[in-house]
Parts: C-alpha cells; sequence; structure tokens
C-alpha cells in the first residue's frame, strides 16, 4: 500500500458518521493525498510510521532504498523489523510508556541510533520522530537519515588527523604555526627540545622575540612579511635562541596558511636545524683549503725544478753568445755586422720566453685577490675580440663573436677575466692550420639559473684524447710552456665558476666557461679571496 492511501486510512473514522461525502472536499483530500504522494515519493530522507501497536502503516521509497525491504514486504510488521538489539527490544516498552506517562525521550529531538538492513548490516542513523493524532488514532512518523557515509568520512578525517599529528611530533624538523600577527598558535617536539620551552609556556607570544635572535629579527619580519604577501620564504638561516641563552642556527621555510575563501590566516614556518651541517661544511672547505694549499705547493716545487731545468740551458747560450759578442768587439770585429746580429736575436727571443715562463709561473704560484665589479659583457667582449682581429686576419682566419641574445651584466675581475680569454682565443687561433679557418666567441644562458656561459671554440687539429690540458705543463705547443690553461683554470675557480672543453664537430675544440652572474660567494672553493 502506497503513501497515497494516507489520507483514506487518516479520513476512515470520519465516514463511520455516514455523512454523504462533500464532493469538494473530497477533491480536496485527494488534492493532499497527491501531494503528499509526491513529496513521500521524492524526499531523499526515509520516512517510515507506526501506529500504537508499533506496525508499520508507512514506507516510503527512500525507506526501501535504505533498508532493502519493499514496502510489502513490512507493511503490518513491527517496527523493531528495522532495528537491531537493544533498541528494537527496549522499543515497545518505551512506547507503553510514553503512553502511560506522556514522557518523551525520542518525540521532537534528533537523535543517533541505529539501524538494521535487511541483510543485517547494522547502520548509523539520525532520528527524528513527531506524533499526530486524529480521535482516538494515533500516528508515529519517523524520519530517519542514513549517516554510514558521513561516519566513515568522519572516521577517515580523524585517522588522518592522527596520522598527521604522529607525523609532525615525530618529524626531525621544526613545524610552528603562527596566527596573522605572528603569534604562537602551536609547535612540535622538534622546537620545544631545541628551545627548552614547553608550548603551554609560550603560546600567543610573538614568535621572533620568543626564539629569533635579536640581530635577525628586522630579516627576519621583513621576510615573514613578504612571504605572507607574494611568495613563501625559502630556507633562510638565522639563529634559534634557547630558554639558557644558547644558539642554534636554523633553515627556515615559512608559507602563508589561507581561510576557505583565500585570506591570510597565519604562517606555517618549517625550521631546521643546520648548525652541525654548517660547521662540518666549515670544517670541510678548511680541509679542502688545506689540501689545495699542498697541492698548490707541490705544483709550486715542480715549476721550481721546471724552471731550473729550462733556464740551464738558456743561461748557458746566453753565456756563450755574450762571450762570443765579448771577444768580436774587443777585436773590433763590427763590421760585417751580421756575424754580430743573429746572436743578438737569439739572446732577445730566449729571453722574451724565460719573460713569459716566469711571468707565468708568478700568476699560478701568486694568492690573488679578485677587483670585482660590474661588467657589461657586450662592449667586454667586443675588446677582447678586436684585440685578436689582427692575428687572425694575417692568418686567414675569421674571428666572430657570436652572442644568442641580449648580454646582461656579470659581477668579475675583468682583468683576470680577460686574461683567461685572451688565453683562450689566441690557442684558439694558433690550433687552427689552413684556411678556412674560424674562431667563434659566443654567449648563452648557463645550464644553471643565475649562470652564464662564455664559449671560445675553433675548426683547428683539436685536442689528443687524454691529454690533460688543464694540468701543468701538459700542452699541444711545441713550443708551449703548459701553464697558462692551469692558471686560467685557477681563476675561473677563484670566480665560482668552471672551465671545461669539448670535442668540436667536426673536428676542432669548444672551450666553456659557465660563471655566477652575481660573482663568486664571499670565500671560493680554491682559496682565492674576492673585494
Amino acid at each position: 500500500m502506497r503513501a497515497a492511501a494516507l489520507g483514506d486510512r487518516l479520513a476512515a473514522p470520519m465516514t463511520m458518521r455516514r455523512v454523504p461525502p462533500d464532493p469538494s472536499a473530497v477533491h480536496d483530500l485527494q488534492v493532499a493525498d497527491a501531494r503528499w504522494s509526491a513529496v513521500l515519493g521524492t524526499v531523499r530522507d526515509a520516512i517510515v510510521a507506526i501506529d500504537r501497536q508499533s506496525r508499520i502503516t508507512l514506507f516510503n521509497p527512500a525507506a526501501e532504498a535504505v533498508f532493502g525491504y519493499s514496502e510489502h514486504e513490512v507493511m503490518g510488521q513491527s517496527v523493531t523489523l528495522l532495528m537491531p538489539p537493544p533498541y528494537g527490544d527496549e522499543h515497545d516498552e518505551y512506547v507503553r510508556r510514553y503512553e502511560a506517562t506522556g514522557e518523551a525521550h525520542a518525540i521532537g529531538r534528533i537523535r543517533t541510533v541505529q539501524g538494521r538492513r535487511k541483510d543485517g548490516t547494522v547502520f548509523p542513523l539520525e532520528l527524528s520522530v513527531s506524533e499526530s493524532r486524529l480521535g482516538d488514532e494515533v500516528l508515529y512518523t519517523a524520519i530517519l537519515r542514513d549517516i554510514s557515509e558521513r561516519r566513515a568520512f568522519e572516521a577517515a578525517l580523524r585517522v588522518e588527523r592522527d596520522f598527521a599529528e604522529r607525523l609532525i611530533e615525530a618529524a626531525p624538523m621544526i613545524v610552528l604555526v603562527l596566527d596573522r600577527g605572528h603569534h604562537i598558535v602551536r609547535f612540535n617536539a622538534c622546537l620545544e627540545e631545541l628551545s627548552e620551552r614547553r608550548l603551554a609556556d609560550v603560546r600567543g607570544r610573538n614568535w621572533l622575540e620568543t626564539f629569533i635572535a635579536e640581530r635577525d629579527h628586522a630579516v627576519m619580519r621583513a621576510l615573514c612579511a613578504s612571504a605572507a604577501t607574494t611568495a613563501p620564504l625559502k630556507s633562510h638561516v638565522v639563529g634559534l635562541v634557547d630558554a639558557a641563552g644558547g644558539e642554534r642556527l636554523i633553515a627556515w621555510t615559512c608559507k602563508v596558511l589561507s581561510t576557505a575563501s583565500g585570506e591570510p590566516d597565519g604562517l606555517l614556518c618549517i625550521g631546521e636545524d643546520v648548525t652541525n651541517q654548517l660547521a662540518a661544511e666549515r670544517e670541510l672547505r678548511e680541509l679542502q683549503r688545506a689540501a689545495q694549499e699542498r697541492a698548490r705547493l707541490a705544483d709550486i716545487g715542480a715549476i721550481t725544478a721546471k724552471i731550473v731545468h729550462d733556464l740551464g740551458n738558456p743561461l748557458a747560450a746566453l753565456s756563450m753568445q755574450a762571450q762570443l759578442i765579448l771577444r768580436r768587439a774587443r777585436r773590433g770585429d763590427f763590421q760585417p755586422v751580421a756575424p754580430v746580429e743573429g746572436p743578438a736575436e737569439q739572446i732577445l727571443r730566449t729571453l722574451r720566453r724565460l719573460e713569459g715562463l716566469i711571468r707565468e709561473f708568478n700568476d699560478f704560484a701568486r694568492d690573488q685577490r679578485l677587483d670585482l665589479r660590474s661588467i657589461a659583457l657586450q662592449p667586454f667582449l667586443n675588446s677582447c675580440v678586436e684585440l685578436w682581429q689582427a692575428l687572425a686576419s694575417e692568418r686567414g682566419i675569421a674571428l666572430t663573436l657570436a652572442p644568442r641574445g641580449p648580454l646582461p651584466v656579470l659581477r668579475a675581475d675583468d682583468v683576470l677575466l680577460r686574461r683567461v680569454l685572451d688565453n683562450l682565443i689566441k690557442n684558439a687561433i694558433e690550433a687552427v692550420q689552413g684556411e678556412p679557418g674560424e674562431v667563434i666567441v659566443s654567449i648563452a644562458p648557463g645550464p644553471n639559473e643565475g649562470r652564464i656561459c662564455i664559449v671560445v671554440e675553433d675548426n683547428g687539429a683539436g685536442i689528443p684524447d687524454g691529454l690533460d690540458v688543464f694540468r701543468l705543463f701538459e700542452t699541444t705547443k711545441a713550443d708551449g710552456t703548459g701553464i697558462g690553461l692551469a692558471v686560467a683554470k685557477q681563476l675561473i675557480a677563484a670566480h665560482g665558476g668552471t672551465i671545461a672543453h669539448a670535442a668540436r664537430s667536426p673536428r676542432g675544440t669548444r672551450f666553456s666557461i659557465e660563471l655566477p652572474l652575481d660573482g663568486p660567494t664571499k670565500e671560493s672553493d680554491d682559496g682565492l679571496a674576492a673585494r
């Protein structure tokens, strides 16, 4: 029997008066029945009505979907069919007590109870009961909402929340939550341990005044304000002061917390204790510097031995030529001049070579300081190329500058950087044999952000496999010293950069210098200082 019969059942006592039905009243009743049938058939909540004997008299389609019974299976059955123990056992006694005393426990209230489906499944329900009376007839109507999914969702949220809580507390880094005014809302055990302060003692305080070294207040206040309005603060190291006045170095990352509408609601600050890490890095740098210094001393020793060896024969030759000139001069043998001119030219060539060798030795051995300044790369590279145009043209070599895109400004020592580029361009010109020859100087963004790459390439004979041209005394030239590229590598490293070479297709060599646009760090890796 469907819900449309509800009006018939409620109207039944009235027909016992044997009064002829009023057609308009019948029509109104039919309209009301149709309206209630539509409501009962479309409402998403289960609606179940019972009489005073707890027999089911109404069971809407939503109730069928919730409990798994069809209407004809439950009509006239006790409503306890839909209840698991102990609700079913207690229900009849509750109704009798209510009928006798009028004391209601469920009527007019929303309660959470349990229902039982046809397959025996027990599930949670929200229950609201109302009472209707018509003469001696009583109708109890229950609206029931299946809250299984909501309960499951709430349980999942609790699990996730508990997991997040355990994760935060067990995290080996600081988790700190601040409100809009940067007051402490909560933090985890890691910060408690590092600061030796309990959350209960400092909740509501300004976090900078509580945790951060006073010298860092201004910069952190500005960075936090920036993180709240523009981009998150990423890994800024400041001092964390503990309750005893001790200090740890913490790398902070801060991100704004937002409300559901997107309004800033505070900051989430993650901190990593990098005190030991930075100390280890400083120690490692000191060890590297000491090792590099030992290597430098070893190289200087090798250079000294090399110079002693290379100076021996030239000095002997110079002595012989000087004695020959002296003997001829004493005899007055200056005509013709050719016998004197040749030895004199040989002396000059040898002296120039020795001067170059000594200069390169000094460049490598000297503990240099960088004089950093902003360099406009376009005119700088133009001047480097123009210096060698005459020699390139004389040898039939096309020397070109081929920048790719607008050239940025570089912070570097222009004198030392020019020395490196002069060495590379000169070597490239000397490496080209025959025509057509080409040497190209180009510039492009480095592989990492904030770095630039300067390239010098040629179509010469190339570098033999296995030859380390950056090692002292390694050279491809018969009259080369093998010091120039070792010095170049040292100077580029002092700028915080790298220099490397590779074969060029189909022939030739490509030297590339990668440099940071903003210049080197305070102290470069090889121990050279920047000022």
